[in-house]
């Protein structure tokens, strides 16, 4: 074999085994997080609108611009919905990671066994299958090309002292903090290298890093300033005890898949392979430092100071974390094989037998997880392109969907995808009983859920279709669901006849579904909500034991400016309830006690009345109503 050979192999091979290993992630779809990503495209207009969109905090105060706003915004604005493009990027992103890291390892330790080692290790993790299946974590990988790019300028800036790779390595590490937060550790990163591995003096070195260093503090300052820490919910830094915890955790993650037991392991497998390499490393480090050969601590710093940041984050353990810290351990064991490749086979098995049981333990977890996540994905794929089709196939009626889970609730309708899509309407079966999924701001199901005499007023008015999920598709089933309520699980009497006196009860009033039962004097729906003139009525079912009345709406501040507004709800005729709204309260919640009024009743007309109103072209404004229910 060629010299050109060898070297392009020592190159390609690692890149080759990235694509071999996580090759079901070309297949995967858009999830979770995604579809707050992909609907940011519908809110740019303007050039205002690009800005606003790329650089405000969100996501618990983060501000990535390129990894999350920008590459969402500028490949669903040029494939659309093809997820290809997305995993593409992200594999080439990975690719110049694994590239980089061996330029690194090998620069370093001047051996190739480490440098062709240190990025299988890295990528072989379990820690990245997320990152290679979920495109919201695309910010780990290309974060990591920032830090390991600005850090091999710096390293040609050592070794040539041509200015024009620090300046490039400066300005590689500001456009950094436009991936990741944790990019804010890359002074300290270059300093641990500086000390532990550099050749040039080591105050020169941390001279020439005093830049990046008043950038990063700047940042850090400019970044808590505008993106305050969050004060509760699982962002929440605790500075005490857990700290520890957290590490342990990291550490266990780092050495074996945090999935491993879910894969078959046993609990006595994980204990060992965490053991045999701690063992293994601690004892390398030792060998090493006992030598004075101090090198390993850079690697060991490489590690420590990208997890340092993310230690407090106690109620938000997740091991994809570990995508930048494992450069660190990947390099110490990349080193490892290099000094033993040579040794004698006692000693060489000192470092074959650490690395086989890692191998073992990660590589079929990682490929299980990304397998796992490819069928995972194909369910959401077939749910929301199915009910963009159904759009197409039915303009301006509503989609009702039948046979959606639990775990396929959360994966996708938890996180609005249709609004990424322009699809409005899409709601779930009342047949349909589902766990709200855990986390913040995801959907609750019970608020897509028709109530029944709703859905039949729909499909008995052409204004509903319903769709079945099927295993690869999304099949019309309307009219055979019709016949099913109709008959109504065997019942002689067909639901129409038990509409009269079993009315929803809760309105939605900006939902037009729900429009057969308001008065003649609401305005028309405006994205969910709908105004009342000076008085407004609706018709209402009264659930068994139904004792209060519930409104929410909202009264915009310029006119709470004006003067508060007066509120009465009449419940068929009689005054059950009196109250203000008052500035700065706009959005309002209300509950009138009214077990008197209800009482033996099954429904019942409420009239709200609201005194000012305001009055534009000849109409008059009084409030903004949303849903309003009888409650027990």
């Amino acid at each position: 074999m060629s010299d050109r050979v060898r070297n392009a192999a020592w190159w390609l091979l690692p890149v080759v085994f990235l694509v071999w290993l996580y090759r079901d992630g070309f297949f995967i779809w858009f999830v979770n997080d995604d579809f707050a990503w992909l609907s940011l495209l519908r809110l740019v207009h303007t050039r205002h609108d690009l800005l606003h969109e790329m650089f405000t905090p969100m996501a618990q105060g983060t501000i990535r611009p390129w990894s999350e706003r920008g590459i969402f915004i500028l490949l669903e604005g040029l494939f659309g919905l093809d997820s290809l493009p997305f995993r593409i990027v992200t594999f080439a992103t990975a690719a110049a990671d694994i590239l980089l890291i061996a330029w690194l390892t090998l620069r370093i330790t001047g051996s190739r066994v480490a440098g062709f080692v240190a990025p299988v290790l890295w990528t072989a993790n379990s820690a990245l299958a997320l990152v290679m299946t979920w495109s919201s974590a695309y910010n780990e990988v290309m974060c990591t090309l920032f830090l390991v790019s600005a850090l091999a300028l710096f390293i040609r800036y050592t070794e040539t002292g041509e200015r024009k790779f620090w300046w490039w390595q400066l300005v590689v590490f500001s456009l950094g903090f436009g991936a990741l937060e944790i990019n804010i550790v890359y002074p300290a990163l270059a300093a641990a290298w500086v000390i532990f591995a550099g050749k040039t003096p080591v105050r020169a070195g941390l001279r020439s890093l005093a830049p990046a260093a008043g950038i990063s503090t700047v940042y850090f300052f400019i970044h808590r300033w505008a993106a305050p820490l969050p004060t509760s919910g699982p962002y929440v830094m605790s500075f005490d005890a857990s700290i520890f915890k957290s590490m342990a955790f990291y550490w266990k993650w780092s050495l074996t898949p945090q999935a491993m037991k879910d894969f078959g392991h046993s609990n006595r497998a994980v204990v060992f392979v965490v053991a045999l390499l701690t063992l293994a490393i601690a004892g390398f480090v030792i060998a090493e430092l006992r030598h004075r050969r101090y090198l390993v601590l850079f690697f060991l710093a490489w590690f420590v100071i990208p997890l340092v940041p993310l230690l407090p984050l106690a109620s938000h353990r997740t091991d994809y974390y570990l995508t930048i810290p494992l450069i660190g351990l990947a390099m110490l064991g990349g080193t490892a094989a290099g000094e033993y490749w040579n040794a004698p086979l006692t000693q060489r098995a000192l470092v074959v037998l650490p690395i086989a049981a890692y191998l073992w333990a990660m590589i079929p977890v990682t490929r299980g997880v990304t397998h796992w996540w490819r069928q995972k994905t194909q369910a959401v794929r077939t749910l929301v392109l199915g009910v963009n089709a159904a759009r197409e196939t039915h303009p301006g009626k509503a989609i009702v969907i039948k046979g959606v889970n639990s775990e396929l609730f959360a994966l996708s309708l938890a996180h609005s995808p249709f609004y990424a899509t322009g699809v409005n309407d899409v709601y779930l079966a009342p047949e349909s009983a589902l766990s709200p999924p855990a986390g913040p701001g995801m959907v609750d199901p019970a608020t897509l859920i028709l109530d029944p005499a709703v859905l039949w007023h729909g499909i008995t008015h052409n204004e509903v279709v319903v769709y079945s999920l099927e295993s690869d598709h999304l099949r019309n089933i309307t009219e055979g669901y019709t016949r099913l309520m109709a008959a109504n699980e065997g019942s002689t009497r067909p639901i129409t006849a038990r509409t009269a006196d079993r009315l929803p009860t809760h309105v939605d009033v900006g939902n037009i579904l729900y429009s057969w039962l308001l008065g003649p004097t609401w305005l028309p729906p405006e994205s969910g909500i709908r105004w009342m003139p000076a008085s407004a009525t609706l018709r209402i079912g009264v659930p068994p034991g139904g004792s209060q009345l519930e409104l929410n709406g909202r009264c915009p501040r310029a006119q709470l400016l004006v003067a508060p507004r007066h509120l009465m709800v009449l419940v068929d005729g009689v005054i059950a309830g009196d109250t203000r709204i008052y500035d700065p309260e706009s959005d309002f919640h209300r509950l009138f006690p009214m077990s008197g009024v209800l009482a033996g009743k099954t429904s019942v007309e409420v009239e709200i009345r609201v005194d000012p109103v305001d009055r534009k072209d000849d109409q008059a404004y009084g409030l903004v109503f949303g849903e309003i229910a009888v409650r027990p």
